[in-house]
């Protein structure tokens, strides 16, 4: 429920201690009936100079000037700005609705703050003048234009429901302007991406699984003005089973996992790179990866359980057990560039030709698990690769390599422990700028699982294809313009 606040106001000659809102005008707000106050407060902003009792009068004071101030105090609660999403003025209501989204449990919840504006139209248009600084101070982006792309059958089916909660937080902020699209079939959303306006739209928002990411990102990257079109940053609110890229915006951000966490990120507007893969197998069109490749067991737990995703993320628990008892591993052998050899050479070469010179090396399987990544986190619950930025041009692969069932379990197992799997033995963990993998055996069974979609079990090749945008990030400072394309 929201606070409700009232802000009442006159006229003096003189400013008096504890500060104005505008030149010549002071104000007080007033809960309940008792007079409080607010203020800028942090790194040297003023704060009363007496402490006062309940019921007595504070000053309100804005501290227009001080841009060092970090929070504002309305009343006895404290708001930093880093949880606040702006202020919003309704001139006609004379309300001034403050977008508060703190931390509570770990993880963001809403709680906005509603403020009366009493007084006159010099108090209302001083008012104004605050909640525009107010917004500067929360290092939200600007003006934005963003297209939501809704799958109702993601996952286990909740993406509407979770579109209307974060949908809900973006309608009371009158900066971000909301198109949306519900997808009806599967391809739609990259052909939605493929025909967007860079000029016009600021951002994708994908709210489904990694699947529709990768078709988004797609979409973009198949684009004659594939640069800009890459310039479109893409959001994430997690509603499918996996939902890695949502899990690796948040967790980089330092926010819990969760849909609101994600639409107040979006909501911030602040942007990362991440990292593109060009994709090629024989007698198949270039892809683009987003995420990464697994095969063996991991990619039989992912696309083996695809008639389990009503159960959302706990089908990959239940399948794990049953790939324990009947594992498949793959026979193939892999070649890698280095991350320490710098960039592989331009363009990347046929599927069907010899690799360029280089320092490759090779490791052949049998591969229990082959599972690699351009994210630290490959799943909501699964930290691949502890450490490793978007976009940073490094892929990570995790092998484990002729397991047995004990040695498997214990690899699966550990998989939720924040990079635990990693000290089981036999796992093997290499970094690399491209690598081929060819299956040795022309009868190879199982899946490659591509960004989380099935793709042809025959020889594949990744290859850096510059890098995209996605939205969420901690550092609100960060390069916005540095969109790599190749």
């Amino acid at each position: 429920m929201d606070d409700l606040w009232q802000i009442t106001g006159g006229l003096c000659g003189v400013v008096e201690a504890g500060g104005t809102i505008g030149p010549s005008v002071h104000t007080k707000i007033v809960p309940s009936g008792l007079v409080v106050g607010a203020e800028l407060e942090g790194d040297g902003a003023p704060t009363p100079s007496q402490s006062l009792n309940e019921g007595q009068p504070r000053r309100w004071c804005c501290c227009a000037g001080r841009e060092s101030a970090r929070n504002l105090r309305v009343g006895s609660e404290l708001l930093r700005f880093e949880d606040l999403l702006g202020a919003v003025l309704d001139t006609a209501a004379r309300l001034v609705r403050l977008v508060h989204c703190p931390v509570s449990s770990g993880a963001r919840v809403r709680r906005d703050i509603v403020l009366h504006v009493g007084g006159g139209e010099k108090v209302l248009a001083a008012v104004n003048e605050w909640t525009s600084h107010l917004n500067e101070k929360c290092k939200v982006k600007g003006q934005r234009n963003y297209h939501a792309l809704i799958n109702p059958a993601s996952g286990s089916g909740q993406a509407a429901s979770r579109w209307q909660q974060a949908r809900e937080l973006f309608d009371s902020l009158t900066y971000l302007n909301i198109t949306e699209s519900f997808t009806t079939r599967a391809g739609e959303a990259g052909e939605i991406a493929s025909q967007l306006d860079p000029r016009q739209c600021d951002g994708i928002i994908v709210v489904s699984g990694d699947g529709m990411v990768h078709e988004v990102f797609n979409g973009l990257a198949s684009r004659s003005d594939r640069a800009e079109a890459l310039r479109i940053a893409v959001g994430h609110i997690p509603a499918g089973s996996g939902n890695a890229l949502a899990k690796s915006i948040l967790h980089s951000s330092g926010e819990a996992f969760g849909v609101l966490d994600a639409a107040f990120v979006i909501a911030k507007g602040h942007q990362q790179d991440l990292d593109l893969m060009t994709v090629s197998q024989p007698n198949q069109p270039d892809r683009t990866s987003f995420l990464g490749l697994s095969a063996g067991v991991i990619a039989d737990v992912d696309l083996g359980s695809e008639w389990l995703r009503f159960m959302g993320g706990f089908r990959f628990t239940l399948y794990a057990g049953v790939c324990i008892v009947y594992p498949r591993p793959l026979l193939a052998e892999l070649q890698y560039w280095p991350s320490h050899a710098g960039q592989p050479p331009m363009p990347p070469p046929s599927i069907d030709s010899e690799l360029p010179a280089g320092p490759w090396t090779s490791i052949s399987g049998p591969f229990t698990v082959f599972w690699s990544s351009n994210m630290e986190w490959t799943c909501y619950n699964t930290q691949l690769a502890p450490g490793q930025s978007m976009g940073d041009g490094v892929c990570s692969i995790v092998l484990l390599r002729n397991a047995g069932r004990v040695a498997l379990t214990r690899f699966l197992l550990a998989l939720e422990s924040d990079g635990g799997h990693l000290d089981v033995e036999g796992t093997e963990k290499l970094e690399c700028r491209a690598f081929r993998l060819r299956p040795l055996t022309a009868d190879a069974r199982g899946y490659f699982s591509l960004d989380g979609e099935e793709v042809p079990l025959q020889p594949i090749q990744f290859w850096p294809a510059g890098q995209g945008r996605v939205i969420g990030s901690s550092s609100p400072d960060g390069p916005i313009d540095s969109v790599m394309a190749v």
